[in-house]
């Protein structure tokens, strides 16, 4: 018997790859941060140049990436923006690793909050310095292109991570997901966009992604109950 199971296992193993470790959640946020970003970055510019080649008086996006590196209040917002991308990013890593604290979804409260608060500040003063009759929340479907090329890279590389996890708690992983490609592709659009639409943008922008959230924790829910069904 003993002969017989050994052979067995034998049989069983002689074929099978090493299998490869995943790594820490740390180690695959900052693989995440040092593609996607530079990416983001790119593609966000070259977007607004070829806005700023077509729509007469646009300002050079580079010309306005200096401004806001150079402005204290700006500096605050990018900084809040990316400890956004940064916390949930690790977040949704972590919960799709099993052994990882669940608690992690925790870590990004603090910063969306706060982006979400310098947002809000801004939209209070633009509202205050061109008054209600100008002051529109209505979409700027131009600005769309930017959206699109800045978030791109953070969440198609964000999904080829997660694929390598487990989805113990999918829609939580999602979610977090969502926000982290959401915040990391603003950091772009923060950077490069034209100042006058800025607040209303990003408040477009936080809008949109709120709605993702919910729409990928209502789907997320849906696959769940119907794999559990089958």
């Amino acid at each position: 018997m003993t002969y017989t199971t050994e052979n067995l296992i034998a049989s069983l193993t002689q074929d099978l790859k090493p299998v490869q470790r995943l790594a820490s959640p740390g180690k695959r946020l900052l693989g995440w941060v040092a593609l996607a970003l530079p990416v983001s970055l790119v593609l966000g510019a070259l977007v607004e140049q070829q806005s700023f080649a077509i729509v007469l008086g646009a300002r050079e996006p580079f010309e306005l990436a200096f401004e806001r590196l150079s402005n204290g209040r700006s500096l605050v917002e990018l900084a809040a923006i990316l400890l956004t991308a940064l916390t949930a990013g690790y977040a949704a890593l972590a919960t799709a690793q099993p052994g990882r604290s669940q608690k992690a979804w925790l870590l990004p409260v603090l910063p969306f909050a706060a982006w979400l608060a310098l947002v809000t500040e801004s939209c209070f003063t633009l509202y205050q310095q061109i008054g209600p009759d100008q002051f529109s929340f209505a979409p700027h479907w131009t600005c769309y292109p930017s959206v699109v090329a800045t978030g791109a890279a953070p969440a198609l590389v964000m999904v080829l991570l997660l694929k390598r996890g487990m989805l113990t708690s999918p829609t939580v992983t999602v979610a977090l997901a969502t926000l982290a490609a959401s915040a990391l592709g603003a950091v772009g659009l923060r950077l490069f966009h034209p100042p006058d639409a800025t607040a209303l943008l990003l408040m477009w922008q936080l809008i949109a992604t709120v709605t993702f959230l919910g729409l990928a924790a209502l789907a997320s829910s849906y696959w769940t109950r119907r794999a559990a069904s089958a």
